[in-house]
Formats: C-alpha cells, sequence, structure tokens
C-alpha cells in the first residue's frame, strides 16, 4: 500500500469505530444489554423460529454462552421459546416487547449512521453506497470467515433487502 493508502485505511479504520462507538452508545442509552444481546434481538426479528446453535454462530458465541444470552434476553420478556418438533432445538420468537425494542435499537442505529451519511451530499452517498457495496463483496471474496450472517448481524434488512445484499447472492439471515 501507498503512503495515500495507509492513510485512507486509517480513515476508514477510525471511522468504523467512531459508528460502533456511536452505535453503541445510542443501544446503551436503551438498554443495559450487550452487543451480543443487540444483535441476537436484531436477528431474532429478521429470522423468527432460528434456533439457538444458529444464533450462536451468528453472534459468535458458544452454545452454552447462546444459551445463557437467550435465558437473559427471555427474563428480560423480549424472547419466548416455542415448541418444536425437537425439544433440543426449540425455535426462538420475538415477543411484542422484543418487537419494540429492535425497532427502537434500529431507529438508534439508523440515527447514528444518518448523522455520519449527513456530511455528504446526494451524489457522494451514491458514490459511497457504491464503493461499499464493492468493497464488502471483495472482503466476502478474499475472507472465507466472512459470514452474511454474522456481518448483517445489526443490519436493518428493510433497508438493504436480501436480494441485493453485496455479500453473496441471496444471502441474509435465514432460518
Amino acid at each position: 500500500m501507498t503512503r495515500a493508502d495507509n492513510r485512507t485505511a486509517n480513515l476508514l479504520g477510525a471511522f468504523a469505530l467512531v459508528t460502533m462507538d456511536g452505535i453503541r452508545s445510542e443501544l446503551g442509552d436503551l438498554t443495559a444489554i450487550g452487543e451480543s444481546d443487540w444483535a441476537a434481538l436484531i436477528v431474532l426479528g429478521q429470522s423468527p423460529g432460528i434456533t439457538v446453535d444458529r444464533l450462536a454462530r451468528i453472534v459468535h458465541l458458544s452454545q452454552p454462552g447462546a444459551v445463557r444470552l437467550v435465558d437473559r434476553l427471555a427474563e428480560e420478556g423480549w424472547v419466548e421459546r416455542k415448541l418444536g418438533n425437537d425439544r433440543r432445538a426449540r425455535p426462538l420468537q420475538l415477543t411484542a416487547a422484543g418487537e419494540r425494542m429492535v425497532r427502537a435499537m434500529l431507529l438508534g442505529r439508523e440515527r447514528v449512521l444518518a448523522g455520519a451519511l449527513s456530511a455528504l451530499d446526494a451524489e457522494e452517498r451514491a458514490t459511497l453506497s457504491e464503493l461499499l457495496d464493492k468493497m464488502l463483496r471483495a472482503a466476502a471474496r478474499e475472507r472465507d470467515e466472512v459470514s452474511t450472517d454474522s456481518a448483517c448481524r445489526l443490519c436493518d434488512e428493510r433497508a438493504c433487502p436480501q436480494d441485493r445484499c453485496p455479500l453473496t447472492p441471496g444471502c441474509g439471515v435465514v432460518a
């Protein structure tokens, strides 16, 4: 990389951290739960009926860690375990309170990201969108461990439908 590329990489890294710090602050104001919990709620909102095992992979937790996470979210009244065909793999679903929390979290995330984008005019935002799409596609090709489900765990799928996700064709957080 050239000196200019190194600076661009630093700027990108700093922007990513500032943005995530803003999202952490915004979501932390809503509730005292942590990032894995936020991601789990958002994933469950997008994929009702997934199992704890699948959720564990998406939020990068061990299976016992994911069970504890689901227990915490159930205690808060945001998640419930449904009856399924296999008692060991019970489908998970948000409660009405969980759905409200997810909407609030996505709105908070949107405020932070909209604030960052407000520095750009419409043409610059369109260019940035194309560049980010291109960069995410390249990252998915270069790194086998880039999991679409994991990378999209805090996404608002209404804003980026599965058929337009840059990470893999037809991707999305699915059961």
